[in-house]
Protein backbone atom coordinates (compact mmCIF):
# COMPACT_ATOMS: atom_id res chain seq x y z
CA UNK A 1 0.00 0.00 0.00
CA UNK A 2 0.66 3.66 -0.50
CA UNK A 3 0.11 6.97 1.09
CA UNK A 4 -1.11 9.98 -0.21
CA UNK A 5 2.74 12.08 0.68
CA UNK A 6 4.07 8.84 -1.39
CA UNK A 7 1.10 9.78 -4.48
CA UNK A 8 2.03 13.44 -4.06
CA UNK A 9 6.00 12.93 -4.10
CA UNK A 10 5.96 10.94 -7.32
CA UNK A 11 3.05 12.96 -9.00
CA UNK A 12 5.43 15.84 -8.84
CA UNK A 13 8.53 14.29 -9.39
CA UNK A 14 6.87 12.66 -13.11
CA UNK A 15 5.68 16.58 -13.77
CA UNK A 16 8.68 18.28 -12.45
CA UNK A 17 11.46 15.72 -13.16
CA UNK A 18 12.60 15.89 -9.47
CA UNK A 19 14.79 13.55 -7.87
CA UNK A 20 12.35 11.44 -5.54
CA UNK A 21 15.12 10.90 -3.07
CA UNK A 22 14.76 14.61 -2.18
CA UNK A 23 11.55 16.60 -1.19
CA UNK A 24 9.61 18.75 -2.49
CA UNK A 25 8.89 22.17 -1.23
CA UNK A 26 5.47 21.60 1.02
CA UNK A 27 3.78 24.22 -1.26
CA UNK A 28 4.27 22.33 -4.53
CA UNK A 29 2.89 18.98 -2.11
CA UNK A 30 -0.27 21.39 -1.17
CA UNK A 31 -0.75 22.49 -4.81
CA UNK A 32 -0.34 18.77 -6.28
CA UNK A 33 -2.59 18.01 -3.20
CA UNK A 34 -5.85 20.37 -4.11
CA UNK A 35 -6.27 17.90 -7.54
CA UNK A 36 -6.23 14.41 -5.17
CA UNK A 37 -9.87 14.42 -4.22
CA UNK A 38 -11.57 15.66 -7.60
CA UNK A 39 -9.22 13.03 -9.71
CA UNK A 40 -10.43 10.58 -7.17
CA UNK A 41 -14.34 11.61 -7.57
CA UNK A 42 -13.90 11.88 -11.64
CA UNK A 43 -12.31 8.21 -11.49
CA UNK A 44 -15.19 6.84 -9.06
CA UNK A 45 -17.85 8.96 -11.24
CA UNK A 46 -16.74 7.49 -14.50
CA UNK A 47 -16.50 4.04 -13.17
CA UNK A 48 -13.20 3.87 -14.09
CA UNK A 49 -11.57 2.46 -10.44
CA UNK A 50 -12.43 3.21 -6.43
CA UNK A 51 -10.33 4.24 -3.98
CA UNK A 52 -11.85 4.44 -0.79
CA UNK A 53 -8.66 5.78 0.97
CA UNK A 54 -6.07 7.90 -0.68
CA UNK A 55 -3.38 6.74 2.69
CA UNK A 56 -4.30 3.18 1.57
CA UNK A 57 -3.64 3.18 -2.12
CA UNK A 58 -3.37 -0.30 -3.55
CA UNK A 59 0.14 -0.99 -5.32
CA UNK A 60 -0.93 -1.87 -8.51
CA UNK A 61 -2.70 1.73 -9.01
CA UNK A 62 0.08 3.62 -7.68
CA UNK A 63 1.61 4.85 -11.30
CA UNK A 64 -1.52 5.17 -13.19
CA UNK A 65 -2.61 6.92 -10.48
CA UNK A 66 0.55 9.42 -9.83
CA UNK A 67 0.64 10.06 -13.54
CA UNK A 68 -3.20 10.85 -13.76
CA UNK A 69 -2.73 13.30 -10.87
CA UNK A 70 0.75 14.82 -12.55
CA UNK A 71 -1.37 14.80 -15.75
CA UNK A 72 -4.26 16.90 -14.40
CA UNK A 73 -2.04 19.54 -11.92
CA UNK A 74 0.58 19.97 -14.58
CA UNK A 75 -0.81 23.16 -15.82
CA UNK A 76 -0.61 24.83 -12.41
CA UNK A 77 3.01 24.27 -13.19
CA UNK A 78 3.81 25.14 -16.75
CA UNK A 79 2.61 21.94 -18.46
CA UNK A 80 -0.38 21.26 -20.68
CA UNK A 81 -2.71 18.04 -19.84
CA UNK A 82 -1.87 15.19 -22.12
CA UNK A 83 -5.41 13.54 -23.11
CA UNK A 84 -3.72 10.32 -25.12
CA UNK A 85 -2.02 10.01 -21.22
CA UNK A 86 -4.92 10.18 -19.46
CA UNK A 87 -6.65 8.06 -21.00
CA UNK A 88 -3.86 5.40 -21.37
CA UNK A 89 -3.73 5.67 -17.61
CA UNK A 90 -7.24 5.11 -17.42
CA UNK A 91 -7.34 2.37 -19.35
CA UNK A 92 -4.74 0.60 -17.24
CA UNK A 93 -6.79 0.99 -14.55
CA UNK A 94 -9.45 -0.60 -16.40
CA UNK A 95 -7.76 -3.63 -17.03
CA UNK A 96 -6.73 -4.16 -13.55
CA UNK A 97 -10.78 -3.67 -12.14
CA UNK A 98 -12.65 -5.44 -14.67
CA UNK A 99 -13.81 -9.16 -13.89
CA UNK A 100 -11.92 -12.45 -14.73
CA UNK A 101 -13.26 -14.78 -16.92
CA UNK A 102 -14.40 -17.57 -15.12
CA UNK A 103 -14.55 -20.34 -18.30
CA UNK A 104 -17.14 -21.83 -16.46
CA UNK A 105 -20.48 -23.27 -18.42
CA UNK A 106 -23.21 -21.18 -17.74
CA UNK A 107 -26.50 -23.25 -17.24
CA UNK A 108 -29.63 -22.29 -18.70
CA UNK A 109 -33.43 -22.84 -17.87
CA UNK A 110 -35.76 -23.72 -20.74
CA UNK A 111 -39.64 -23.09 -19.31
Amino acid sequence: MKTLIELKTEAFGILTGFDPQSSPATEDLDTIGTYVDPLVAQLEADEVVSINNTDEIPDEYFLPLARLLANVSGPRFGSPMNEQAKLADEMALRSMTRGKPTYEVLETEHV
